[in-house]
């Protein structure tokens, strides 16, 4: 792997005793900063470092690309996993990324542990450190540099500081440096190096040469190449001192008017590459000798390096890169273009589209991009190149794509990954328009592919399905696995769970095999869908979790599927009585440069689950308001029942729990009309008979609902069922059908990972719980997390659930009056005013009238006593 191999040093380079010394000096457990402009010899110097104990040292090549948060730290496992220092069986040779490595505190302290169980010191060189620009990469170093275990010496190698406290860590004797005034060369150093490379020099040659370079490595190196072709050295030096230039540009004139001219174009060619293989150099140089000309090189002028663990790759001096291509710019600038073009093709003869289609972008060849969209595009997208295919396509423009039905399906697809509905409806206007009388059948398959997917972004439970012929075609696409997913999702809203699993298991398998990391990731949320059919929302988060985990870029989170992720881990959260879980992953905006356009589906849950989050943190009116809002949004839309019966419930409980009589009555007559005969409208209803002091009735509608004679459509529904069921009978003095109803509930809790109808529970189940701690058996650490979770919450913070008649007898306690006056003001009779003085002290955990009132003014329910 090119980005872990220690780059090899050309053999004329010359040993840096003293700077190897410095590096052996910081102590074990140090940070070691390699600091200076392009050009001091970094690289160079730790590769020698690196080469004396290569079994002890990790070594990663930094780029741009590592600023990609999961690319950068498998760079780092990577690079740790290959040296012997680190035995086979340590945790970091299988240590599995999660989605954001850096912001997950538990990988981050399990890679600090494993690396501290080394048998030996260890010693990590980051080079490039300066490429690292985004946020969560550099959270992640400073977390790696923070937390370092005492046996790992970590080196920072860059053209410019990284954001680190080294002023604190310089004051703690925690980071040893080495800058540009330590890297520059030595008269002494200066007539080795020539020495090194067969270039006698007297001492003033090497002298004034130290002095106008500044001991410049890169200077002095391409100096040493003029120098050993000079006929006059003296001469040369003398124009050398003479030139206005800068160095850099007078020494590369210099070495580049002594090569060849044949050499001089190989190396043009070449330019156009950042990196490149001897095949990629022969193509773009049309000489089959060119990697035996970059090898010669890389020995006699050190302008080129070889890269990776087997010297395939080759590298030229990025000083003489940039004059190269300035020179061919300025000279041929019709060359570059036919550069990029064979580089292109060249790419994707290798199966490699991303640089084909950056090679044709950069040569400004349409045709070649278009060509390489038609062939690549399905493919780039599953497997999560989004952006690469986006940008391809801005570049050819609207007029290119509106009269190509391929390309014009392509966008489609990528808006509707993006969510971007209304774009992805006029790109298939547009292929509509160029449609072909007799379309090839990939074409026809990719159309209804992109159909079925923009109807289940858009909320459609029940996509169009493919047949063996297109799902033949969409193979041949590269979309294979997203046709089958479109199909799991189809058996899923009809309530075919079982197959709808065995489809996605299979879609999932063929994306593991293509390595379709984006349908992989789809292919997770599809399964997490159905195992929140199944109810069991363990696994629902656990498999969005792991959607995460396997695109955890921009890319990813500017898609539909990663809104759909983040979206189950919140339910997830709510249901486990985990709000402010909730509200991180549920915000109002999502955040990110270029965040998806959410359905109206998504729009309603999360609403939804953040007016529930609110309510249970004690938010109560902002969270009535947002899951008003939810059902405002979600009232008459099609789509499956699941997100009008989540809306519903938890409003319902809201307002009811709140004392908002009318909002849950409201709530319950939605319901019936968008739910119709089901479950959760009884629930509802029983839970309304129950505030009316009408028991007998809530009871009879819950019977129903817990016998299994109505559907449930969400399976928690059942849970929340066995919570009433345990209330109700508490009123009734049934403790024994109490204690049934509690078992239930908290089986039921245990199996689903649902802990918010017990966490956020009346008083007085809570109490039968705690009452009954140690005789649940199996479910014992069920009841315990309950518990926990509602200490979590705040019992202050708790809202208390109040009938109209409770809240009107609260009310009159504060006064003087007796129960037989307050019965006299509420036309009601002196017992039924001891039944509710004695509920309202359950439910505020008292047992006197006094504490009652403060309790109630504590919480909010009544007004402070006035001053």
């Amino acid at each position: 792997m090119v980005k872990t191999a220690v780059p090899r040093p050309p053999p004329s380079y010359v040993p840096r005793s003293r700077l190897l010394v410095a590096l052996d000096e910081a102590a074990v457990g140090q940070v070691t900063l390699v600091s200076a402009p392009a050009g001091y010899g970094k690289t160079l110097l730790l590769a020698e470092w690196a080469a004396r104990l290569p079994e002890l040292t990790a070594w990663v090549s930094l780029d741009e690309d590592d600023n990609n948060d999961r690319r950068f730290w498998a760079a780092i496992l990577a690079a740790l996993g290959t040296c012997a220092g680190v035995p086979a069986d340590n945790a970091l040779h299988d240590l599995a990324l999660p989605g954001l490595p850096s912001r997950n505190p538990e990988f981050l302290a399990i890679v600090a542990d494993a690396i501290g169980t080394a048998p030996g010191p260890l010693r990590l060189v980051l080079d490039d450190v300066h490429e690292l620009t985004a946020p969560d990469p550099l959270h992640g170093l400073a977390s790696l540099v923070r937390d370092r275990p005492p046996g790992l010496h970590v080196v920072l190698s860059g053209r410019t500081d990284p954001p680190l406290p080294l002023a604190r860590m310089r004051l703690a004797g925690e980071l040893s440096e080495i800058r540009a005034d330590r890297l520059r060369f030595s008269v002494a150093e200066a007539r080795t190096m020539l020495a090194a490379a067969d270039v006698p020099a007297r001492p003033d040659q090497v002298r004034l040469l130290v002095e106008e370079t500044e001991g410049w490595a890169a200077g002095l190196r391409l100096a040493a190449v003029s120098l050993r072709e000079a006929e006059d050295p003296d001469k040369f030096l003398a124009g050398f001192v003479g030139s206005g230039r800068a160095v850099s540009d007078y020494l590369v004139g210099e070495i580049l008017s002594r090569l060849t001219v044949e050499t001089r174009e190989l190396l043009g060619a070449v330019s156009v590459c950042d990196q490149l293989a001897a095949p990629l150099a022969a193509a773009l140089s049309g000489r089959e000798d060119a990697g035996v000309v970059l090898d010669s090189l890389e020995r006699e002028t050190s302008l080129v390096l070889s890269m990776g663990e087997d010297r395939r790759w080759y590298r030229i001096h990025p000083l003489l890169r940039s004059h190269l291509r300035a020179d061919l710019q300025r000279r041929r600038p019709d060359l570059i273009s036919r550069l990029h073009g064979r580089a292109a093709d060249w790419f994707a003869a290798a199966g490699q589209p991303v640089p084909a289609l950056a090679h044709a972008r950069q040569g400004g060849d349409a045709e070649r991009v278009a060509q390489l969209l038609c062939q690549q595009a399905t493919a780039l997208i599953a497997a999560g190149e989004h952006a690469v295919v986006r940008e391809a396509l801005e570049q050819l423009g609207d007029v290119r794509l509106g009269s190509e039905p391929r390309l014009a399906l392509v966008a489609a697809l990528v808006a509707t990954e993006a969510g971007a509905i209304a774009a992805a409806d006029a790109h298939l206007a547009d292929a509509a328009s160029w449609w072909p009388p007799d379309p090839p059948p990939d074409l026809l398959a990719l159309r209804n592919l992109v159909r079925s997917r923009r109807a289940i972004v858009a909320g459609d439970p029940s996509p169009r399905t493919t047949d063996e012929t297109g799902f033949g075609a969409a193979a041949h696409l590269g979309l294979g696995a997203m046709a089958m997913l479109h199909d799991a999702i189809g058996l899923l809203a009809d309530g075919r769970h079982h197959e709808a699993r065995d489809v996605a298991e299979t879609a999932l398998a063929q994306a593991r095999q293509q390595h379709h990391i984006y349908l992989v990731a789809l292919g997770l949320i599809v399964l997490g869908a159905i195992a929140a059919a199944e109810g069991d929302y363990r696994r629902m988060t656990t498999l969005a979790s792991a959607a995460d985990a396997e695109l955890a870029d921009s890319t990813w989170r500017a898609t539909i599927g990663a809104a759909w992720s983040s979206t189950m881990r919140a339910y997830g959260a709510l249901l486990r009585a985990e709000p402010a879980a909730c509200l991180a992953l549920a915000p109002t905006e999502i955040p990110g440069g270029s965040p998806p356009q959410l359905s109206d589906q998504l729009v309603v849950l999360r609403t939804a689950l953040r007016g529930a989050a609110m309510s249970d943190i004690g938010h109560s009116d902002q969270g009535l308001n947002e899951l008003r809002e939810a059902r405002g949004v979600a009232a008459g839309r099609p789509g499956a029942a699941e997100i009008p019966a989540i809306v519903a419930l938890l409003e319902h409980r809201a307002a009811t729990v709140q004392g908002h009589g009318s909002v849950a009555r409201t709530v319950l007559r939605w319901a019936e009309d968008e739910l119709g005969p089901v479950g959760e409208v009884l629930l509802l209803r029983a839970r309304q008979l129950a505030g009316l002091g009408r028991p007998r009735a809530a009871g009879d509608a819950l019977v129903r609902l817990l016998d299994g004679a109505v559907p449930v459509v969400l399976p928690w529904t059942l849970v929340e069922g066995r919570v009433l069921g345990c209330q109700l009978a508490l009123r009734g003095e049934r403790r024994p059908q109490a204690r049934r109803e509690l078992d239930h509930a908290l089986a039921l809790s245990e199996t689903m990972d649902v802990l918010r109808p017990l966490a956020t529970g009346p008083p007085e189940v809570i109490d039968l719980l705690t009452r009954h701690l140690g005789s649940f058996g199996d479910r014992e650490t069920t009841a315990l997390r309950v518990l926990a979770a509602r200490n979590a919450l705040g019992t202050d913070t708790q809202p208390v659930s109040l009938t109209d008649r409770e809240r009107a007898v609260l009310t009159m306690l504060p006064t003087q009056r007796s129960f037989d006056e307050i019965a006299l003001d509420l036309t009601v009779s002196h017992s039924t005013v001891k039944t509710h003085v004695r509920a309202l002290y359950g439910k505020l955990g008292v047992n006197s009238r006094r504490d009652a009132v403060a309790a109630a003014r504590r919480r909010g329910i009544l007004a402070p006593d006035p001053p």
